[in-house]
């Protein structure tokens, strides 16, 4: 973070001083639990927060300066806005536009972190890299990561998550991305957007929102590359894939990775991906595409491939004693159901199913679940373990909590391997947990 002052700060958001005092400071923050000396405090509010009820604590922290928009008493001087959330994110967009890095955008309703993971691994062997953590993917998120840009870093990545329309746009009008990636789309959040149409157009407002000068970067076999097509600012689209520029072969699935050859411009590469899953053949696909548009060499793509590990919660192994859990608790829609439950089905041995709800489907919703009950049945896993209100239309076995869950497993399937999966307000997180801390103790 660059050194700044008090006077330069308010002309980019736009605010009132209550002070002539030239005050510099080292950085931003918007949390107390956070380190705050020397730095000016954003006091952001939210549906479920209000950080303007923090600054006595922010002033004692060492803050040398806050921004507000509510009227608040303050030892030290105020910048005052009429909305900090966007005074925030002009920040970062100015902190942006203050730096040089090759910016790297990537959506998608499913793989975009393991796509993320996968080119910030190879990104990082070449070049000073600064990328996404955890799930800052929204309108906070995405600003907290640029305000972490320093001139060191070559490349910025940053994971972009939706499920309102113009959200994209606004996190792209922040970030102005060089590069804009979409993994696909489909039926998540179709509460939220209102129906497939309009997810798909949310999701393409990443390649709307480029220059003439940015490259777009689609799967080949997207059903709705056409429409993405028809909107790219850009015309300088490559396509990962089936019949793409970047494409795989020879892909073999074993129980805690995938080998494949990756095909670009007459080279061959051997891939061996410490993952689970076969749709994680096109995530690498994605990160290999926008790595070879930036002239990294192939030996780096293929380290940086082979060194990338699974998120925690998202199709994760985990070897106990008396079971294998496949730790899927992160969230879960429609398609990402269809493919923990096909990655599970190609284990040995007894296999559980412990599915959740899936939020955020609308008027859908009933449809859907009753869908994946079907996938279920139609696979050839034969204990269906469910919670939830929604998963009632799994028709599986019902439970009202996560111990009565653990218990029948601990119980009837030892030996046996557990798929944990639902979408994140089912908290099935827990339920792992659970799992892997008796399994210690014992």
């Amino acid at each position: 973070m660059l050194s700044t002052d008090i006077q330069t700060v308010a002309k980019v958001v736009k605010g009132k001083i209550n002070s002539n005092e030239v005050i510099k400071f080292t950085g931003f923050c918007t949390d107390t639990r956070s380190e705050v000396n020397g730095k000016l405090f954003i006091a952001l509010e939210g549906p479920n927060f209000d950080a303007h009820s923090f600054i006595k604590q922010a002033e004692n922290l060492g803050a040398k300066a806050i921004i507000v928009h509510k009227k608040i008493d303050s030892k030290i001087p105020i910048i005052q806005v009429s909305n900090t959330q966007k005074a925030y994110q002009d920040i970062a967009a100015w902190h942006r536009q203050s730096h040089s890095p090759i910016v790297i955008a990537i959506t998608g309703s499913n793989g975009k972190t393991s796509t993320k993971n996968m080119l910030s691994s190879i990104l990082a062997l070449a070049a000073p890299t600064l990328s996404t953590k955890g799930n800052h993917n929204n309108h906070l998120g995405v600003p907290q990561t640029l305000l972490d840009l320093k001139d060191a870093h070559q490349f910025c990545i940053i994971e972009m998550g939706a499920n309102h329309k113009h959200e994209i746009t606004l996190l792209c009008s922040i970030a102005r991305p060089n590069i804009s990636l979409i993994t696909n789309a489909n039926n998540a959040h179709l509460g939220e957007f209102g129906g497939l149409e309009n997810l798909v157009k949310a999701k393409g407002e990443i390649i709307e929102s480029l220059s003439k000068d940015g490259i777009a970067i689609i799967n080949n076999s997207s059903p709705h590359k056409e429409i993405w097509k028809g909107i790219s600012g850009t015309e300088k689209m490559r396509f990962f894939g089936d019949a793409g520029s970047v494409y795989a072969t020879e892909i073999k699935e074993f129980k805690s990775h995938i080998n494949f050859n990756l095909n670009f411009s007459e080279q061959l590469l051997n891939i061996n991906l410490s993952m689970i899953g076969l749709h994680q053949v096109d995530n690498a696909l994605a990160a290999s595409t926008c790595a070879i548009e930036l002239g990294i060499e192939p030996e780096l793509i293929k380290k940086g491939l082979e060194n990338t590990l699974p998120e925690k919660g998202r199709l994760e192994l985990i070897e106990l004693n008396d079971f294998k859990i496949l730790d899927d608790s992160y969230n879960a829609n429609p398609q990402s159901m269809k493919v923990a439950i096909d990655s599970i089905s190609s284990f040995s041995g007894k296999k559980v199913l412990v599915l959740g709800s899936m939020g955020e489907l609308g008027k859908d919703s009933k449809r859907l679940h009753k869908e994946i009950g079907e996938y279920v049945r139609h696979s050839n896993i034969r204990h269906l373990l469910t919670i939830g209100e929604e998963a009632k239309e799994y028709q599986g076995r019902q439970f009202k909590d996560i111990n009565s869950i653990y218990d029948v497993i601990k119980n009837d399937f030892k030996g046996s391997t557990i798929l944990i999966k639902g979408s994140r307000m089912m908290k099935l997180d827990k339920l792992v947990d659970i799992f892997v801390n008796t399994s210690n103790s014992s």
